[in-house]
């Protein structure tokens, strides 16, 4: 609708300007001679007009300098009205079918409260993914039109510009000045900056996340110019990837306050200590925050209650340290069954 609403502006206000101006002179000058001795009102001077729009002939013509263009205009103004209207409704619509590059651009500069995405490469189509998953309206703009994620990312409902992410023309097509964050997740820390830069200028209140390869970089980059997220890709995994190596169950790692936090998957398996326990048991002897308790029946318990009881295959989610990693080890391990004396 809004983009029906942006390329029809000019028509409609055109139009409704010629309208009110008929309808006007109609209602003032018309003489009631012309009508049985009657005034005429406003409705029928509107309906009156739309009726000469469209080629009908409901009044006598009057020899009046003010009334005179009206009887000739109106009727080329109704064929206008209905050629331009087709015409350029079909286009749309074509377009919109295609969904081609001109309607992507049409819809990326009508958004606003939006997200604009630089860079559609590995890091970029998953920041897109989750964005939308969120149910955030997203812009994207990419360099390349061969990039493999292009397609991928239209199936996603998501306008894609193609352009320089440094140049301001793109990101102005990309409405970042009504957008309330950029992401720019390109291969070129310099074009992320850049870009990132060019964005604060445009708009001074959006959000700024930018990827740089540089972790060092990125810490001084967020320091300095009051930037909100500058991270490195390659340090984040790498954290991940060591961590992964000493447990499989971990499903993420981060660094807050100097100290390294895991999520962590913990499954009940049969014949582990956890059995017949509840959670209070599990945060109080093993000094974990538990976010999440999923039942083996599939029920998802978010904050879970210190008194719900552990079962065989309940999954929860654990917050803990690279210590909380050690003390949960034990939990895995099976218990030794009780030999048959008989």
């Amino acid at each position: 609708m809004k983009v029906l609403l942006r390329e029809f502006k000019g028509f409609l206000i055109s139009m409704g300007l010629a309208f009110s101006v008929s309808v006007g002179l109609l209602y003032s000058f018309y003489p009631a001679s012309e009508l049985g001795g009657h005034t005429m009102t406003l409705t029928q001077a509107a309906y009156y007009t739309l009726l000469m729009i469209f080629f009908e002939s409901p009044l006598n013509y009057v020899e009046d300098y003010r009334l005179s263009p009206i009887f000739f205009v109106l009727p080329i103004l109704g064929l206008i009205i209905i050629a331009e209207g087709v015409v350029h409704l079909g286009n749309l619509l074509f377009q919109h079918k295609r969904y081609s590059k001109e309607w992507q651009s049409m819809i990326a500069e009508t958004m606003e409260d939006h997200v604009v995405v630089c860079g559609l490469g590995n890091v970029g189509v998953r920041v897109v993914e989750h964005l939308r998953r969120f149910a955030q309206d997203v812009v994207a703009i990419e360099s390349n039109e061969s990039a493999r994620f292009v397609a991928e990312v239209g199936g996603l409902d998501v306008p894609v510009l193609f352009g320089d992410v440094r140049d301001s023309a793109a990101l102005v097509k990309a409405s970042v000045r009504k957008a309330k964050a950029i992401i720019c997740v390109t291969d070129n820390d310099l074009a992320n900056l850049e870009a990132a830069l060019t964005a604060r200028e445009l708009n001074p209140d959006i959000r700024v996340v930018i990827r740089m390869f540089d972790q060092n970089l990125a810490k001084k980059v967020e320091k300095s110019m009051g930037i909100q997220g500058a991270y490195s890709s390659s340090a984040r995994s790498a954290r991940l990837f060591a961590q992964a190596a000493i447990s499989g169950d971990i499903l993420d790692s981060f660094e807050f306050g100097g100290t390294v936090i895991n999520a962590v998957q913990l499954t009940v398996e049969p014949n582990t200590i956890l059995v017949g326990h509840d959670i209070d048991y599990l945060r109080g002897n093993y000094e974990v925050t538990i976010l999440c308790h999923e039942k083996s029946d599939g029920v998802v318990d978010w904050n879970p209650a210190p008194s719900n009881p552990l079962g065989v295959g309940d999954r929860l989610l654990i917050m803990t340290d690279r210590e909380g990693l050690e003390r949960l080890k034990p939990l895995s391990s099976k218990l030794a069954l009780p030999r048959d004396t008989h």
